[in-house]
C-alpha cells in the first residue's frame, strides 16, 4: 500500500474552565479550542502485523533543543498506535499494523494538542482507506477512548469543546475574528497529570470550589484559562511571558491547555512580528526555548 500523509495542526485555548473531579479521576471541562497554523506532518502506511514509528524534527523544532524528546515518542506508547489499535479493534482486524513516519513541529508538553492532532487525523485516514465505514459520531467515541482532545481533531475548524471531551459544539467559519498568534514556549514543559495534580491541590489547600460548569457558547465566555492561577505562581517566568504580550500589543494572552506555552492574539501580522522582533529585549527571553509566529485557520 503507498504512503498516506496528512497534516495535524496545533491548537490553543482561548477560554478553559475546570470543574471538580469525578469518581473516575477526570474532570469535565468547558473550552474554546481554536486551531492553528503549526502543524506535524505524518505520512504512514497500513503494514502486515506489528507497529513501526519513527519521529523526526520538522523544520520549527531543528535546532529547539528538543531532538531528546522525540525518542520518547518512538514506540508503541505512541497516540499513533493506540489509535490504530482502537480502530482495528473496532473493526475486527486482527492482522493489521501501521509504519509510520512524524515530521514533528509541534512542541512536546506544551498544551498545544500535538499528539491528539497527529491521533485524530490517523482515525480520519484510516477510516477513509476503510471506504469511511465508520460514521462520525462511532469515530468520536472511538477517539476519545485515545484522549480527551482526539475529538476535537475530528473536526474540520474551531469548537466548544465540554463533558470530558466528548461534547462537541462545532463554530462555523467566519464566527470567530482571525487573529495572528505567537507562541512562546519556556524551556521546561508541564504534563498535564501535573497540572491537575497541582491544580486539585491548590482548589483543596485554599478551600476553593471547583468551577460549576456551565455551557456557554462562545459569545459569552471569557478569556480566561484556570490553569493559570496555579501555574503562573508555580513558574513566575509564565506570568512574566503573559504580561509581556499584553503590554506589548496582544489583545489577549493565555496559557494553553495546561500549558508550557503561553500565547498572544494578535489583530495584525505586522505586531506580532514586532513583538518577536523585540523578543530579546525581555529579562525573561533567556528561559525561552522556541518562539513561533503563526494565525488561526
Amino acid at each position: 500500500m503507498e504512503n498516506i500523509t496528512y497534516y495535524a495542526p496545533a491548537k490553543v485555548n482561548f477560554s478553559l474552565r475546570i470543574g471538580r473531579k469525578e469518581p473516575g479521576g477526570l474532570h469535565k471541562i468547558h473550552s474554546l479550542m481554536r486551531k492553528i497554523g503549526i502543524t506535524d506532518k505524518i505520512s504512514f502506511k497500513i503494514r502486515e502485523d506489528g507497529y513501526k514509528i519513527k519521529a523526526v524534527s520538522g523544520a520549527v523544532l531543528k535546532n529547539s533543543g528538543m531532538e531528546a524528546d522525540l525518542q520518547s515518542i518512538s514506540n508503541e506508547n505512541n497516540i499513533i498506535v493506540k489509535t490504530a489499535k482502537v480502530f482495528f479493534n473496532k473493526l475486527n482486524i486482527k492482522d493489521k499494523g501501521i509504519e509510520a513516519l512524524i515530521e514533528k513541529n509541534i512542541p512536546f508538553n506544551a498544551g498545544l494538542g500535538g499528539g491528539s492532532s497527529d491521533g485524530a487525523g490517523l482515525l480520519l485516514k484510516l477510516n477513509e482507506a476503510y471506504n469511511n465505514i465508520l460514521e462520525k459520531v462511532e469515530l468520536r467515541k472511538l477517539a476519545l477512548k485515545t484522549g480527551s482532545d482526539v475529538p476535537f481533531f475530528l473536526t474540520e475548524g474551531d469548537a466548544i469543546v465540554s463533558g470530558f471531551g466528548e461534547n462537541i459544539k462545532e463554530i462555523e467559519t467566519g464566527e470567530l475574528p482571525k487573529y495572528y498568534i505567537v507562541l512562546i514556549i519556556p524551556d521546561f514543559g508541564i504534563s498535564t497529570k501535573e497540572a491537575y495534580a497541582d491544580y486539585d491541590d491548590f482548589l483543596l489547600t485554599n478551600n476553593i470550589n471547583y468551577y460549576n460548569i456551565q455551557y456557554l457558547d462562545f459569545r459569552d465566555l471569557e478569556f480566561e484559562n484556570d490553569f493559570e492561577r496555579v501555574m503562573l505562581k508555580k513558574y513566575p517566568v509564565l506570568k512574566e511571558i503573559k504580561e509581556s504580550l499584553i503590554l506589548n500589543g496582544a489583545e489577549l494572552s493565555l496559557l494553553s491547555g495546561s500549558g508550557s506555552a503561553i500565547f498572544g492574539a494578535f489583530k495584525t501580522e505586522k505586531s506580532a512580528n514586532s513583538y518577536l522582533n523585540n523578543l530579546k529585549s525581555f529579562r525573561f527571553y533567556h528561559r525561552v526555548r522556541l518562539s513561533y509566529s503563526t494565525e488561526t485557520l
